[in-house]
C-alpha cells in the first residue's frame, strides 16, 4: 500500500517471506440513524467561500470573538482572508483534532452547515456561555446523546432555502437557538409539515405561544423556562434510541430542573398537546410522548424509520444486482425485501405483535407481471408494490380497580 503526503509516492517494503498478512482496521460506523440533532442558528452576516487561503489553512487564523445574541462568528473558525465569514469547504488537520466532521458553505443563500463530535468541538466555533454552546452544552449532557452534533448558521429571510439545501444531511430532529415564537418558526414548522420526515422541537414558558400549531404532527411543543435547553436535552435523551424501542414520556432530562404544577395546570398542558417536565411519584419525567397535533412521536417516528429504510433497502436492491428481471421473479425479489424491512421494524416495536400468531401485523401485496401497464413495461416502472401494518402501542396511564374484604359488619 502506497501512502502520499504531497507530492511523494512511497510504497510499503517488501519484506522477504513467503506468507503476507494484510490487516484492516475497523472504525465504527457514524450514526447515520434517525435521531441527530440540528441546531438552527441565525446570523447576522451571510458565509461565503473562501478563496485565497490555502485549505490547509482554513479556520484556523484570527482571534475568536461572538455575537452572544446571534452567534455569529467573526474570527477563528474561519478562512484567514479578510472577507468576513469566509470559510473552506475543506477541513483541515486543525479543524480535524478540534472535532469538526463537516463544514459546507451554501454560497447562494450564505448558509453555513457544520457538524462537531463533542462539545469542545462546537466551542471551537461559539464560545461557551453562548446560545448555540447553552444547546449544544444540554444535548451532550444526555446519556443518549449520538456521536455528532449538527449546527446551521442562516441569514434574514433565507430559511427556507438554507433548509432546502441542507436537508437530507445526517439529522432528523431540529430546534432553535432562539426560543422565541416568531415568523421564522412559522415558516419552519410548516416546512416540516410539508415534508413529514423530520421533527421540529419548540420550547417556550408560554402555552398560549402554541396555540397557532395546533394540528401540526411533526412539531412538538415543550412548556419550559427559556433559562434551560429542554429542547436539546429532551432530543438528546430519546431521539437515539432504537426506533420503536421508547415512547416519549417518562424519560428524565439530565440538568433540567422539573416544574412545579398544579392539576389543572397539568390538565392545560397535556389538552394543548405539549410536553411538560415535572415530578411524578418523586421522580422528574416528561409528562407526556405527543406532536401538537396529538399524534404520539414514536408512532411518527416508526413511521418515517419503515419510510426511510424501505426506501434504503430497495434502492440497494437495485444497486446490487447486475440485473433485476422485469417479471414475476423480479417482482418476488422486490417483495421479498419490503417484507424483510417490515419483519425488522416489527422486531424494534414499531409493528404491534398478532397475539394468536406471535408475529408481526403487516402485509405486503405485490401484483404480478400480467396486471402491470403497458406503459409501466415501456419504462421499466413497477408500480404494484404495496403494504399495509399496525402501528405498535404503548401504556402511559393505568386505572387499577382493588377489592378490600372487612370483618367489619355494618348496620
Amino acid at each position: 500500500m502506497a501512502n502520499k503526503i504531497g507530492s511523494n509516492v512511497v510504497p510499503a517494503f517488501e519484506r522477504p517471506t513467503d506468507v503476507n498478512i494484510i490487516m484492516t482496521i475497523v472504525h465504527p460506523q457514524p450514526l447515520v440513524g434517525l435521531g441527530n440533532l440540528l441546531v438552527l442558528n441565525k446570523v447576522t452576516e451571510p458565509a461565503t467561500l473562501a478563496k485565497n487561503a490555502p485549505a490547509a489553512q482554513a479556520d484556523t487564523g484570527g482571534e475568536k470573538k461572538q455575537d452572544n445574541a446571534q452567534g455569529t462568528d467573526t474570527g477563528a473558525g474561519k478562512s484567514s482572508t479578510p472577507t468576513g465569514r469566509a470559510f473552506s469547504n475543506t477541513l483541515s488537520n486543525d479543524d480535524r483534532m478540534a472535532g469538526i466532521l463537516m463544514r459546507k458553505v451554501d454560497t447562494a443563500t450564505g448558509a453555513l452547515y457544520r457538524e462537531y463530535k463533542n462539545l469542545d468541538a462546537v466551542a471551537v466555533d461559539y464560545p461557551e456561555g453562548t446560545a448555540v454552546w447553552k444547546k449544544a452544552s444540554s444535548y451532550f449532557a444526555q446519556a443518549s446523546h449520538s456521536d455528532r452534533i449538527a449546527i446551521l448558521d442562516y441569514v434574514e429571510d433565507k430559511l427556507l432555502d438554507s433548509l432546502k439545501d441542507f436537508w437530507f444531511n445526517n439529522w432528523t430532529f431540529a430546534i432553535f437557538t432562539d426560543n422565541t415564537i416568531n415568523d421564522d418558526v412559522i415558516l419552519a414548522s410548516n416546512i416540516f409539515e410539508s415534508n413529514q420526515d423530520h421533527f421540529l422541537v419548540l420550547q417556550n414558558d408560554d402555552l398560549s405561544e402554541f396555540t397557532q400549531f395546533y394540528g401540526q404532527n411533526y412539531t412538538i411543543g415543550l412548556k419550559h423556562t427559556t433559562d434551560e435547553a429542554m429542547d436539546a436535552a429532551f432530543v438528546g435523551a430519546i431521539a437515539t434510541k432504537q426506533v420503536g424501542s421508547a415512547t416519549w414520556k417518562f424519560k428524565e432530562l439530565k440538568g433540567i430542573t422539573p416544574d412545579v404544577m398544579t392539576t389543572q395546570e397539568r390538565a392545560g398542558i397535556e389538552n394543548s398537546h405539549v410536553i411538560g417536565y415535572l415530578n411524578v411519584g418523586g421522580r422528574p419525567e416528561t409528562s407526556e410522548g405527543f406532536s401538537l397535533s396529538g399524534e404520539y412521536i414514536d408512532l411518527l417516528h416508526g413511521e418515517i424509520w419503515v419510510k426511510t429504510n424501505m426506501a434504503n433497502e430497495l434502492q440497494r436492491l437495485l444497486q446490487d444486482n447486475d440485473k433485476i428481471p422485469y417479471d414475476n421473479r423480479g417482482i418476488s425479489m422486490v417483495s421479498a425485501k419490503a417484507n424483510y424491512v417490515l419483519d425488522i421494524a416489527w422486531r424494534q416495536g414499531i409493528i404491534a405483535t398478532d397475539d394468536l400468531t406471535g408475529k408481526g401485523i403487516y402485509e405486503v401485496v405485490s401484483t404480478p407481471y400480467s396486471q402491470q401497464s403497458r406503459d409501466d413495461k415501456s419504462k421499466r416502472h413497477y408500480g404494484g408494490l404495496s403494504f399495509t401494518y399496525k402501528a405498535s402501542n404503548a401504556i402511559h396511564t393505568l386505572t387499577v380497580k382493588g377489592t378490600v374484604q372487612s370483618d367489619t359488619i355494618l348496620s
